[in-house]
């Protein structure tokens, strides 16, 4: 075998020594020879200005800055970069972090004529805390925290979230919340919608220069909290068990469905919350929206009853005639309160349409389960694939449905069965089959129908490499796993049917229950499993080299462990190689411990320092170690 040389001391230091630094991206393709020095002379002048910042030459250190910023600008005309280009994007960000320092150290020092003394006064309540409200509390607030992040509270901003801690008071450079804001592409916060204005983002970094301090009154009040007035007390009427309509069954439950996500939060739409029963009774920006016994005079009632003068709740059909009925006769009988506390968050107590439906499921038997997945196999398979005609076969485990073969459907049955068993066993679950319902597995027989598939039921589109993919809900409700048939036969590019089944099975075994474990352990796990009983390992083989490959995209060790540094394929091959290394340096026990961790919630720096006593900086210096080019076959 021959050895393909790769340079392993520049993919140490991007993955080790350089977390805070800024890498050239593959965009760089888009510029000259020439200007490729232009950028690097670009940054490497940036570099010396904190250098002439560390001597107090703060002078020289705004010339050379200024000097700097007009060339990258020359170079953005020239070579038609747009603001939003990563090459632009990482040039600017060094800029803004060297404007920021001088700025700190003129205001602070003394050493230039040109001091700011306003670093040491950004508020975070009247400053900071607006411009999360409006654009970042909706995804990381009390009702919803994507990425187990809430920023809604500056004691959940301190405690960070899946990605790790976001505040390094004093150093933005090595701060989460501003390279999240500054990246590119899909990893740039906020994900959707504009982002923020280089003078917000200026201002983040500055208050994180000063410290990140806290200038409210309580950490664990929501953000904002001490520059807004105090709410008025209003009067709650308990509910005597003799009125027609509950509160708490028949118009708090499509209430919060339909309203909560415009009215919670610290900026509630025209500052009306239905987060408390209290926040109801005592209105918005217009005063009371309720008046006890008259509905007519009640704004709530002529907005979701009578649609005027605006339709509510906006952007949704209207609401059903018999949720209006409750409303309007819940007024009418003095809008009281049956519950257990007025000032307690409604949603907590008021359980969800899924919860409803959960509670359901959780009582039906097996084999009713099981008459569940059958009934459902057949709609969803016509919803994509309406002219091409389906087998199925049914094992203890498995119902197999698709356009394959009788023949290939029983082969794959007889792949599965042992491979159920030693998940279970790898699981320590005794119990058939090891899916509530059994588990569906959708074989197609070309890419056609596998991309019709993703189309029509997943709503995405998948890259050519993806050929499987598995999803489990919590409650069983959705259990399946859908294969291309991409033949038996193993390269470089495709690891054959087989491979796939056992990775695919494997990953529908890790989402059953309830949290989430990140791709590139379940992914991992899945292919590492499948290698582990392979004759071929051509295909593993290449996985290694796509790690190889991938690995200089990872600036900061968080980012090795983040939900879109890597595309899928990457995933794959990352989570292949680093669920390889974390397994013969802890085995399979402190593996799922790891998975155990991830499930409960707890985030990637602290479930792996928790499992393995190792920071990221460590553990990334000794999986970059494993990814030399000695250890990658051609």
């Amino acid at each position: 075998m021959s050895y393909r040389s790769v340079n392993v001391t520049s993919i140490l230091f991007a993955l080790v020594f350089c977390f805070g630094a800024l890498v050239l991206t593959a965009e760089a393709a888009k510029l000259t020879s020439a200007q490729r020095k232009e950028l690097a002379s670009i940054k490497k002048n940036l570099g010396k200005v904190s250098t002439l910042i560390r001597k107090k030459q703060y002078e020289e250190a705004k010339t050379l800055t200024d000097a700097e910023e007009k060339k990258l600008q020359q170079l953005a005309a020239d070579a038609m970069l747009t603001e939003t280009d990563p090459i632009l994007v990482s040039a600017n960000k060094l800029i803004t972090l060297r404007r920021t320092l001088l700025e700190k150290k003129m205001g602070v020092g003394g050493g230039g004529t040109n001091k700011v003394a306003s670093n040491q006064g950004v508020s975070f309540e009247t400053q900071i805390a607006p411009i999360i409200n409006e654009r970042c509390v909706n995804c990381h607030g009390a009702q919803r925290a994507s990425a187990n992040l809430r920023l809604d509270t500056y004691a959940s901003m301190k405690k960070g979230g899946r990605t790790g801690v976001l505040l390094v008071p004093g150093n933005p450079n090595n701060s989460l919340i501003l390279h999240k804001l500054l990246a590119p592409g899909n990893q740039r916060m906020p994900r959707t919608g504009a982002a923020l204005r280089p003078a917000q983002i200026e201002l983040f970094a500055k208050w994180i220069i000063a410290g990140g301090r806290f200038d409210g009154e309580k950490e664990t009040d929501p953000i904002g909290a001490s520059t807004k007035k105090k709410k008025a007390p209003v009067k709650v009427v308990k509910a005597t068990g003799n009125e027609k309509v509950s509160f708490m069954k028949d118009v708090a439950p499509w209430m919060l469905d339909f309203c909560l996500r415009c009215h919670s939060g610290n900026t509630p739409a025209s500052e009306f919350s239905i987060v408390t029963f209290e926040d109801i009774l005592r209105g918005g920006e217009s005063g009371s929206v309720i008046i006890p016994g008259k509905p007519d005079e009640s704004r709530l009632w002529h907005l979701v009853g009578l649609q005027d003068p605006i339709k509510m709740p906006q952007g949704q059909a209207l609401i059903k005639r018999k949720d209006a009925r409750a409303l309007k006769t819940w007024i009418e009988e003095g809008a009281k309160f049956d519950g257990d506390n007025a000032k307690g968050v409604l949603r907590s107590m008021v359980p969800t349409e899924d919860e409803i439906r959960m509670a359901e499921l959780a009582k039906m038997s097996p084999e009713k389960f099981a008459d569940l997945r059958r009934e459902s196999l057949e709609p969803t398979w016509k919803r994509a694939l309406n002219n091409e005609k389906a087998e199925m076969l049914e094992t203890d485990d498995f119902i197999f449905y698709g356009n394959v073969s009788a023949d290939r459907l029983k082969q794959i049955s007889e792949w599965s069965a042992p491979q159920a068993d030693a998940l279970r066993k790898t699981f320590n679950q005794k119990q058939k089959p090891l899916w509530k319902g059994k588990l569906a597995v959708y074989v197609i027989k070309d890419r056609f129908g596998y991309s019709e598939f993703n189309q029509t039921i997943e709503d995405r589109r998948v890259d050519d490499a993806t050929t499987w993919h598995s999803k489990v809900t919590p409650t069983f409700l959705d259990a399946y796993l859908v294969l291309q048939d991409v033949g038996d036969e193993a390269t470089a590019d495709s690891p054959g049917l087989k491979t796939n089944l056992i990775a695919g099975l494997t990953n529908a075994a890790i989402q059953r229950g309830a949290g989430d474990v990140p791709m590139w352990v379940s992914r991992g796990l899945g292919m590492l499993m499948a290698a582990n009983g392979s004759s071929s390992q051509v295909y593993f083989e290449s996985l290694r080299q796509q790690a190889l490959d991938a690995a200089p995209k990872v600036t900061r060790p968080e980012e090795l462990f983040a939900a879109g540094t890597f595309s899928p394929s990457e995933t794959t091959a990352i989570g292949f190689t680093l669920v390889e290394f974390l397994i013969n340096n802890g085995g399979l026990p402190k593996m799922a411990l790891l998975l155990r961790e991830f499930k409960n919630g707890t985030a990637a720096p602290a479930a792996l320092m928790k499992v393995y006593g190792s920071n990221l900086p460590a553990l990334a210096r000794a999986y970059a170690g494993t990814l030399r080019p000695g250890r990658v076959k051609k």
